[in-house]
C-alpha cells in the first residue's frame, strides 16, 4: 500500500537449501527463532545469546537478534501457541481453502517459509509439471486460463507494469508478483502465515506466522508498491516505498473478482496507506501528489463493495506518531481511516504493553493494537538493502502489526466455531475479545491488543461472554453544540461476535435529568436493525451553558461516558485574537479560563484586546466575560461590543464597563445582542482604567427571540 508502514532494525542470515514442508498439528514448532518472536509468544528471558551455532546438512546457520529487547513486562503477546492449541478447522476447509489478499510489493514464493503457504489459482494451473522444473504447467503456458485478462497469474498479480503489450499480447510480468528488494510484502507474509514446524535435514526451518499451522490457509498477492521518488512534489528525489491509487484500485478489483469466482477471499491485508501529510523521519510533513492519496470516490466505491462482498480489510494506522481521528484533516489515514465495518485499523505495540513510538493512533478510529516494534518475519531471497543470501531480518512498523491481525482473521474464519462469521462479526470479535492495556484506552476503540486465545473468557477462539460497550458517535467527549443543533448518539455494543440483547440503552441530560434512548431496531436515527450500533439524537435546548450526557457505561474506561455539550461559543485570549500594545500573558491570580489570561496597565497610550468569535447564525446572543478572582484590578474595565440592529444589520457599539475587582472565577453578564452571521468582535480597552485590565475569555450564549 502506500507509503509502506515499516523500518528496518536487524538482519538475520541464515544459509537454506530447499524446502521440505511437513505440517503437524500440534501447536508444538521446532523452527528456529520461534523463541524470537515475542509477538507470538512472550518471553520472560531471551534464548537468543544462548543459542550455538547450528551446523545441517553442510550449511551453518549464523545470525543474531540483539535488537530484540528483552520484555519486562510478561503476556504482552497474542497468545499463538494457545490459540493454535484452541484452533479446530472447518469441515470444509480442504475444499474451500481460506485466502488472504496482500496489496505490497509482491511475495517471495520461492522462499522456504512461505512456498508451502502460496496461493494456487485453480482458473491456471493444471496439476501436472510435465517438465519436471518445480512448477505446474498452467503457470507457464502462456495461456489465461481463467481468462480473467492476466496471462498466468497463479499467485496473484502485478499492477506495476502493463497488462497488455502494445501489440495487443497479454504481458507474462503482469501475472507475476514476485517481490524485489523492496522486500516488505515478504515481510509481511511471514508475520501472517510463515509455515510451521518445517525444520528438516534439508530446511532449517525459521518462523511460524500466526496462521502458518493450518495448510488450508494460502496467502495470494498483489504487487503494487515500489520505491517511488515523486511522492512529495515540493521535495523531490526522496525515495520512499509507496503505491498509487491506480494500483491499489486495480489490486482491489482483483480479488473482488477472486471473490465473485469462488475463491474464498476473506481479508485483504492493507499494510500501509496515505494521508495528505506524512512524518518522515520526524523531520518533514510533506503534500502527498494527488496519484498516492487514497480518499477518492473510487476508493470509497471500492470499499463499499469490499463489505458488500464480505471482504474484510484490515488497515494499518500509520507510522506518523499522530492521531489520525480527524476524518477530514490532513493527517487522516486512508484506508484505515474509513468507518465500514469490514475495515479494522490497526496500532503498534511493542512488548513493554506501550504504544510503539513511531504508531499513530486514535481513540475514535484505530480498532485495536498488534505487535509492531522488533517484529521478526521473513524477506526475499534476493539481496535486501545492504544484506546478503537474508531470509530473515527484525523490523517496526503498524505494518506488522496489522499483518497479525490479518492472520488471526485468516484463523477465525477458517476456525470451526468461527467460520461462519461475517466480517461484521470478525471486527465485533476483535473488539471484544482482545487483552486490556492501559496504554490503549484513549488511543484505540476497543482499548486492548490483539489476542487468539485465552482463560479467562477472552482470545478470539475463546471468547465467551465478552462485553464490549463504548460510544462512537460524537467522536469527542467535549464538543461546542448551539441551541436548535440535533445531536446524534451511537453506541456500539456486543458480547463477543454477537450483538447485545438490550432493549435499549439510556443516556441522562444533566441539568434536568431527561433521558435520551438509544436503539438498535432500524427505526428513527438507527440506520440498519439488529447490528449493535445503538442510536438516539438530541436537539440542545436554550437555557443552559453547558450540559452533561451520560449514564452508557463505557467497559473501556471501566466507568461511566461522559459526553459534555458547551450549549456556547467560548472564545479564549488564545483563541482568535489580537490586541494593540502591551498585554502580558500570566498564570498568577486563578480561577482563570484555559490556560492562561493576559492583562494590560492603566498607562497610556489606550491599549485594546480584541476577540473575534465567529457566529454560524444570525439571532440573539447573550454575551458574558469572565477574569481572574483578585480585588487589584482594575473596577471600570471598558468592554466594547460590535453587535448589529436586528432591524437594519448597521453596525452598533455598544460599550460596558467591568468591576473586575469582584465576581471572578465565573461569567458575568454584559448583555443581549442580536448578531448577524460572520466573524464578530468584542473588545476590552484600558481606557480612563482605576487599574489593571484583564482579558480572559468571552463566551456567546444563543436565545430566543426576546
Amino acid at each position: 500500500m502506500s507509503s509502506l508502514s515499516t523500518s528496518v532494525s536487524k538482519f538475520i542470515l541464515i544459509a537454506s537449501a530447499a524446502s521440505v514442508s511437513t505440517i503437524n498439528a500440534q501447536p508444538i514448532s521446532n523452527d528456529l527463532f520461534q523463541a524470537e518472536q515475542w509477538g507470538l509468544q512472550a518471553k520472560n528471558t531471551s534464548t537468543c545469546a544462548e543459542r550455538p551455532e547450528v551446523d545441517s546438512s553442510n550449511s551453518t546457520v549464523t545470525y543474531t537478534c540483539d535488537s530484540i529487547t528483552d520484555p519486562s513486562v510478561s503476556d504482552v503477546d497474542i497468545n499463538a501457541p494457545e490459540g493454535w492449541a484452541a484452533y479446530s478447522p472447518a469441515l470444509n476447509l480442504s475444499q474451500q481453502e481460506v485466502v488472504i489478499a496482500l496489496i505490497d510489493t509482491g511475495i517471495d514464493y520461492t522462499h522456504p517459509d512461505l512456498a508451502a503457504k502460496i496461493w494456487m489459482n485453480p482458473g491456471e494451473a493444471t496439476g501436472v509439471d510435465v517438465n519436471n522444473n518445480g512448477v505446474d504447467d498452467g503457470c507457464e503456458d502462456n495461456i489465461d486460463g481463467d481468462n480473467n485478462g492476466y496471462l498466468n497469474d497463479c499467485h496473484g498479480v502485478n499492477t506495476l507494469v502493463n497488462r497488455v503489450h502494445s501489440n495487443g499480447a497479454l504481458n507474462p510480468a503482469a501475472g507475476d508478483p514476485i517481490d524485489d528488494t523492496v522486500g516488505h510484502g515478504t515481510n509481511m507474509a511471514g508475520v501472517m502465515i510463515a509455515q510451521a514446524n518445517n525444520l528438516s535435514s534439508q530446511y532449517h526451518g525459521g518462523i511460524v506466522g500466526v496462521a502458518g499451522w493450518e495448510p488450508n490457509i494460502k496467502i495470494a498477492t498483489c504487487k503494487a508498491g515500489q520505491m517511488e521518488t515523486d511522492v512529495f512534489p515540493y521535495i523531490p528525489n526522496v525515495a520512499i516505498p509507496a503505491a498509487k491509487e491506480k494500483a491499489i484500485t486495480e489490486c482491489t478489483r482483483y480479488f473482488y473478482n477472486l471473490k465473485q469466482a469462488g475463491i474464498n477471499v476473506v481479508v485483504i491485508n492493507s499494510s500501509g496507506g496515505m494521508s495528505q501529510h506524512i512524518n518522515v523521519h520526524n523531520l518533514m510533513y510533506p503534500l502527498v501528489a494527488t496519484p498516492y492519496l487514497l480518499n477518492t470516490p473510487e476508493m470509497y466505491m471500492l470499499i463499499d463493495l469490499l463489505e458488500s462482498a464480505g471482504i474484510m480489510v484490515v488497515a494499518s494506522a500509520g507510522n506518523n506518531s499522530w492521531s489520525i481521528d480527524q476524518v477530514t484533516h490532513e493527517r487522516a489515514y486512508f484506508p484505515a481511516s474509513f468507518t465500514n465495518k469490514n475495515v479494522i485499523s490497526v496500532a503498534g505495540i511493542n512488548n513493554q504493553g506501550e504504544l510503539w513510538s513511531g504508531s499513530s493512533y486514535g481513540r475514535w478510529s484505530v480498532d485495536l493494537a498488534a505487535p509492531g516494534q522488533d517484529i521478526l518475519s521473513t524477506v526475499p531471497t534476493v539481496p535486501y538493502f545492504d544484506a546478503s543470501n537474508s531470509d530473515f531480518i527484525v523490523t517496526h512498523g503498524t505494518s506488522q502489526s496489522a499483518a497479525y491481525v490479518s492472520g488471526a482473521v485468516a484463523l477465525i474464519r477458517a476456525n470451526a466455531s468461527t467460520s461462519n462469521l461475517d466480517a461484521a462479526a470478525v471486527r465485533r470479535l476483535l473488539l471484544s475479545s482482545g487483552k486490556p492495556l492501559p496504554a490503549l484506552a484513549d488511543k484505540t476503540v476497543s482499548g486492548s491488543m490483539l489476542r487468539l486465545a485465552d482463560n479467562n473468557g477472552s482470545g478470539a477462539l475463546t471468547c465467551n461472554d465478552q462485553i464490549f460497550r463504548r460510544r462512537q458517535s460524537p467522536a469527542a467527549n467535549s464538543m461546542i453544540a448551539l441551541p436548535g443543533e440535533v445531536i446524534k448518539l451511537e453506541v456500539e455494543s456486543y458480547n463477543c461476535a454477537e450483538i447485545s440483547t438490550e432493549s435499549q440503552i439510556n443516556v441522562t441530560v444533566s441539568p434536568g435529568n431527561s433521558l435520551i434512548s438509544l436503539y438498535d431496531n432500524g427505526q428513527g436515527d438507527d440506520e440498519t436493525a439488529a447490528d449493535g450500533v445503538y442510536s438516539g439524537s438530541w436537539t440542545v435546548p436554550y437555557g443552559e451553558f453547558e450540559y452533561l450526557l451520560s449514564g452508557n457505561f463505557d467497559t473501556v474506561k471501566g466507568s461511566i461516558d461522559e459526553l459534555l455539550i458547551q450549549a456556547s461559543l467560548i472564545e479564549d485570549n488564545t483563541d482568535n485574537t489580537d490586541w494593540i500594545g502591551k498585554w502580558w500573558p500570566s498564570i498568577y491570580r486563578s480561577g482563570f479560563y484555559g490556560n492562561n489570561y493576559r492583562y494590560a496597565t492603566n498607562k497610556d497610550p489606550e491599549k485594546i484586546f480584541t476577540w473575534s468569535p465567529t457566529v454560524q447564525q444570525a439571532g440573539y446572543y447573550r454575551v458574558y466575560a469572565r477574569w481572574p478572582d483578585s480585588n487589584n484590578f482594575a473596577t471600570n474595565a471598558l468592554f466594547r461590543i460590535h453587535a448589529q440592529s436586528d432591524v437594519d444589520g448597521s453596525t452598533v457599539i455598544t460599550e460596558s464597563a467591568q468591576d473586575q475587582t469582584s465576581a471572578g472565577d465565573q461569567w458575568n453578564n454584559l448583555g443581549l445582542y442580536w448578531f448577524s452571521a460572520g466573524t464578530k468582535t468584542i473588545q476590552l480597552s484600558n481606557l480612563h482604567a482605576d487599574g489593571t485590565v484583564v482579558a480572559d475569555a468571552i463566551q456567546l450564549v444563543p436565545e430566543q427571540t426576546p
